[in-house]
């Protein structure tokens, strides 16, 4: 089946006026006054796709467009994190013009210091004919043990666990997001044609800065579908793999990659070996330099020498820096210095862009396509015709809405010369044009142009 990827990230939000910090609310106003200001909402649709918006908790989030595929989708969050920093920088900039110094810190982390946890949250299009409570039975095992891959890593009082999240997820399946956290949401809201498509909207992932991870994160689960989203109903081998206790397992990897695990048939491996048993169902339908890395990954921590995938994995290169912090100064493992170096290793525009410039850690996409994808949608999605309505309305300056499947005009004149709303439903992701919405854009461009218009745009840097 043909899929669409997109990654929704919460980002962690803090800021400081001459007088002091601002409240977690008045630091999310700040920041989305540009955005207020274009928009009229604080929950926008940008011309390259994606959406920008306040989240629960005041949380500034960054929803990508739809993609392809796990390369695209990269060069897409990667613009997503670019868009969130410019707006910091741009209402920065408001700020200082009305008389008031804003100094705005943003983080791709999922914990805050009171023990918040704030998600990253993927999202797969599969078919309505895939049962989630029998894709979550077989996806649990491969959910709990990804942290190996692609975790993040957090220090806190001490201890050192290779995934953020971990400790924050509970059921495997559940309808809610916050309370229960499990690895995979219920829901169903499909943003799509409900008869032919359901969406996959997985909650269990680390927010990734280090692109190999991020890549590893999509691009095996990705693969992993095509042996559960199919005609035939899941690959029976998947059973075989199935976890006693998923939820502990989960908190036990995240403190010891090689621990034995229980399975349902009563074997007991490790979260390597079962990472290893998925990458041989699965590599058939990967990217062979995704297969590459995947392994690469596994025999550096099968040999016990995760340092040889440090400028790779993330908890592994954040790990060697807080290490080799502690050793030059010879500070204690809770040492409160510690803490701050952990949380600075995350946030945009700071010490993780240093590490990567000095190819500390390795970045796959091409920074001249990140800088595309803040204004272009990617191509092969309905991205596209979203993308081609918003250019319409800001040329024609007609009051309209938008969401991921609907595009409308309001008050869009009649025959009878009443005025009246006008939508269209994009209920196929894969579809890059609608005729439905080429008419109305034409019928829309006949129309005298009522006001100026305009989104958020990023700046140039």
């Amino acid at each position: 089946m043909e899929r669409v990827l997109g990654v929704e990230t919460e980002y962690g939000l803090s800021a400081r006026t001459d007088s002091g910090r601002l409240s977690a609310p008045e630091a999310a106003e700040t920041l989305f006054r540009p955005v207020v200001a274009e928009h009229r909402s604080a929950n926008a649709f940008l011309d390259n796709g994606g959406r920008l918006y306040l989240d629960v908790g005041a949380h500034p989030e960054y929803a990508t467009p739809e993609c392809r595929t796990p390369r695209q989708l990269l060069v897409a969050e990667r613009a997503g994190d670019e868009i969130v920093a410019r707006l910091a920088r741009r209402a920065s900039e408001l700020s200082a013009e009305a008389g008031q110094q804003v100094h705005f810190r943003l983080f791709k982390n999922n914990v805050d210091s009171f023990g918040n946890s704030y998600g990253c949250h993927e999202n797969y299009l599969v078919s309505r004919a895939l049962d989630l409570e029998v894709a979550a039975d077989l996806l649990a095992t491969f959910l709990v043990t990804r942290q190996v891959i692609c975790g993040t890593g957090r220090l806190h009082r001490g201890e050192f666990t290779i995934s953020q999240r971990a400790d924050h997820l509970h059921d495997q399946l559940s309808a809610l997001t916050t309370r229960a956290r499990p690895l995979l949401n219920t829901r169903d809201e499909p943003l799509a044609d409900a008869s032919r498509f359901r969406r996959l909207h997985v909650l269990a992932g680390d927010s990734n800065l280090l692109e190999p991870s991020a890549w590893l994160k999509v691009g095996t689960l990705a693969a992993l579908l095509e042996l559960l989203d199919t005609p035939d109903g899941p690959d029976p081998r998947l059973a075989r793999l199935r976890l006693a206790d998923p939820g502990a397992a989960l908190k036990l990897v995240a403190r010891d990659p090689a621990v034995r695990l229980e399975l349902a048939d009563g074997r007991r491996l490790s979260a390597i070996e079962l990472q290893r048993a998925h990458l041989e169902l699965a590599a058939v339908h990967a990217e062979p330099a995704l297969v590459a890395l995947w392994s690469r990954v596994l025999d550096a921590l099968t040999e016990g020498v995760p340092e040889k995938v440090a400028s790779e994995v993330e908890w592994v290169a954040k790990r060697r820096l807080l290490e080799g912090y502690r050793t030059r100064n010879r500070l204690a493992v809770d040492d409160p210095r510690l803490a701050q170096l952990d949380l600075a290793f995350h946030e945009l525009g700071g010490l993780f862009g240093v590490l990567e410039a000095r190819g500390a850690v390795a970045r796959i996409s091409d920074p001249a396509a990140v800088e595309a994808a803040l204004r272009r949608p990617p191509g092969g999605t309905r991205a596209e015709a979203r993308s081609a309505f918003l250019s319409a309305v800001a040329t024609t300056g007609r009051d309209h809405t938008v969401d991921w499947q609907t595009c409308t005009i309001h008050d869009l004149p009649r025959a009878d010369g009443r005025p009246s709303d006008r939508s269209v439903v994009l209920g196929d992701p894969l579809a890059t044009v609608s005729e439905e919405l080429d008419e109305l854009m034409a019928a829309m461009a006949a129309l005298p142009r009522v006001r100026a218009a305009g989104g958020f745009r990023p700046p140039s840097p």
